[in-house]
């Protein structure tokens, strides 16, 4: 698994009391199998993915994931798909390496393959409530 995925923060426009699940995954369509895609590409994933979840009938909202500084951003959704087996599902059918899941603030890192977990800490003191987000992605001034 990629040794990014444990230093990642979160940002998001809602919120820290207005999060709709105390349990939930946070999920990406973004780069399939830890490769890098164009814009273009993990934008049509990204809108499938939400279909998708639309479709199952899981609340969703807008988190996107990255490093630290921005320079590595993946637009993805916090979801409340009932079980990490099932987001582990959800990251396996969009080819994701490994998802997060949230339980009760607690952060843990899943791999998608193995189905191992790694316990990364509190989900809030990792994440930027209240973001104003556009479309797409974060500019890194916003980071500040």
């Amino acid at each position: 698994m990629n040794p990014a995925h444990r230093t990642a923060r979160f940002w998001c426009a809602i919120t820290g009391d207005a999060v709709p699940s105390r349990a939930f995954a946070i999920v990406t369509a973004c780069n399939p199998d830890d490769r890098s895609c164009d814009d273009a590409t993990n934008q049509s994933a990204d809108a499938a993915l939400a279909a998708e979840l639309d479709r199952l009938g899981w609340s969703r909202f807008r988190v996107i994931g990255g490093s630290p500084d921005l320079a590595h951003q993946e637009p993805g959704w916090a979801v409340a798909t009932g079980s990490p087996a099932a987001a582990i599902d959800l990251g396996r059918q969009w080819r994701q390496v490994a998802v997060f899941w949230v339980d009760h603030d607690r952060l843990t890192l899943r791999d998608c393959r193995s189905g191992n977990l790694e316990s990364l800490g509190s989900w809030s003191g990792r994440t930027r409530f209240g973001q104003p987000l556009g479309p797409w992605r974060l500019e890194p001034w916003e980071s500040r």
